[in-house]
């Protein structure tokens, strides 16, 4: 074994110095030296999971007392990982209990029949988080993962459940719905929500943040489902005691869901609608027009004076006719939700929030909708909460690692000390760079060359 490792090593030490012998800039060099970095790695993993499976062998008495015997030897697999394809070869062994195991793997963790290692699955999942399954694939994996893979990691992973420190007390609470338009599989288009809480806007400079922020997306759940788990993760970041909590959004029955479940919240409509419908009812005016209908029908919504904005809505209607419809459905969404237009202009506080298109752009749109897409439901149901999360780990319901009898976990932890004991004996031994080969010169002196001078 310390055989092998040594020629991976002096390899690798002959790799990295033709690189820089060649390259003329580190733009160049740089890429290549990673790659043999990865491959060196992926080569030394494998020797030291092969040097597992022979200490395994070895122990005839601790397997015998676990009741495991040799089935057959030299099985190669390759899995693929964050260093690139890991090689090896393992010992497959009977149980006495019946059925079969590669103890190799079992020590150092591998899944059974998996060929992409945990972490690399956790990096393609994170990865399709902003780009398409093919392209996190090649940046993570170069390529050496299919789409299908890739999609296969998202419906088996999760968003983990973010710490919390203990539970504060803020004076007022924000809270953002919408949902964000896709497409599915099925040709049929659907709504995924988003909820985000934060505790208002803040500034930075010219630029403003939403403070302490976090997101909540899951897909298929009913509306007091969605909320119940939101009020839950509310309630584990905060004591809502004296707290005044606003709801902003565009006024939908699964938005209005949450008054049942924070009767104390206060709706406030989201300026982004409020907008929209105010500039449908001017549409078709002139400029100056436009401009004084828009003044009097937010003054009249402010108040509360509904006689007034009755007779607005009226004097539009005569003038722009053929738009009466148009008129009369944006006029009749604003005066339903007046008391969420009025609070703007009687409580600061509540202007303090309401961000909710920007939300669902970030977090939801910009992956799920903005490209020519289709989502089956599935993968939806996954990548939603993914997409609303920064931790990710891959869901509990997939089958457990196994483990080792106490006596084989005894022969796999002798075997990783004498694994490193070995080979950092060896490492202090480690050739002259000069015995390796010198840097071939062409012309005059390069600083690299120079470089590896001084450092040998």
């Amino acid at each position: 074994m310390t055989e092998s490792i040594s020629e991976v090593t002096v390899d690798f030490i002959n790799n990295i110095l033709e690189i820089l012998s060649v390259g003329k800039d580190l733009s160049e060099v740089e890429v290549k030296v990673l790659q043999a970095a990865k491959s060196c790695g992926a080569q030394m993993i494998g020797l030291h999971i092969e040097s597992l499976d022979a200490a395994i062998v070895s122990d005839k008495a601790g397997r015998r007392s676990c009741g495991y015997s040799i089935e057959r030897r030299n099985d190669a697999r390759r899995v693929q990982s964050l260093t690139g394809e890991i090689s090896y070869k393992r010992t497959f062994f009977s149980k006495a209990s019946g059925g079969y195991e590669y103890l190799a793997d079992t020590a150092f963790g591998i899944e059974s029949r998996s060929r992409v290692s945990e972490g690399l699955s956790l990096s393609l999942v994170e990865a399709s988080k902003d780009m398409s399954y093919g392209k996190a694939s090649a940046y993570v994996a170069d390529g050496e993962v299919s789409r299908q893979t890739v999609m296969g990691r998202i419906r088996r992973s999760g968003a983990v459940e973010s710490s919390v420190q203990e539970r504060r007390r803020v004076p007022e609470l924000h809270i953002d719905a919408d949902e964000a338009h896709v497409k599915l599989t099925s040709g049929k288009k659907s709504d995924v929500p988003l909820i985000s809480v934060y505790e208002g806007i803040g500034s930075k400079g010219k630029r403003t943040f939403c403070k302490n922020i976090f997101h909540i997306s899951e897909y298929g759940k009913t509306s007091d489902d969605l909320w119940e788990q939101a009020l839950t993760e509310i309630e584990r970041r905060y004591d809502l005691t004296n707290t005044k909590v606003y709801l902003h959004g565009d006024g939908a029955s699964w938005i209005q869901t949450c008054m049942d479940w924070i009767p104390d919240a206060i709706f406030v409509l989201d300026k982004y609608h409020k907008n929209k419908e105010i500039k449908k009812m001017t549409a078709g005016l002139d400029k100056e027009s436009r401009k004084e209908y828009d003044a009097a029908i937010r003054e009249s919504l402010f108040d509360e004076n509904l006689e007034l904005f009755g007779e607005i809505t009226k004097a539009l209607c005569t003038e722009l006719p053929e738009r009466e419809d148009k008129i009369q459905e944006g006029a009749g969404y604003l005066k339903n939700f007046v008391k969420g237009i009025s609070i703007c202009a009687n409580d600061p506080a509540a202007n303090n929030g309401g961000c909710t298109e920007p939300h669902v752009s970030h977090v939801l749109a910009a992956r799920l909708s903005t490209r020519p897409m289709a989502w089956s439901k599935r993968t939806l149901k996954q990548i939603a909460p993914i997409l609303a999360t920064d931790q990710i780990e891959l869901l509990k319901s997939l089958p457990e690692k196994s483990e080792l009898p106490p006596p084989l976990v005894s022969t796999a932890a002798k075997a990783n000390r004498d694994f490193m004991k070995k080979n950092r004996k060896w490492s202090r031994g480690l050739p002259h760079p000069d015995a390796i080969g010198a840097l071939p010169v062409n012309g005059k002196r390069t600083g690299t060359q120079v470089l590896l001078k001084l450092l040998s």
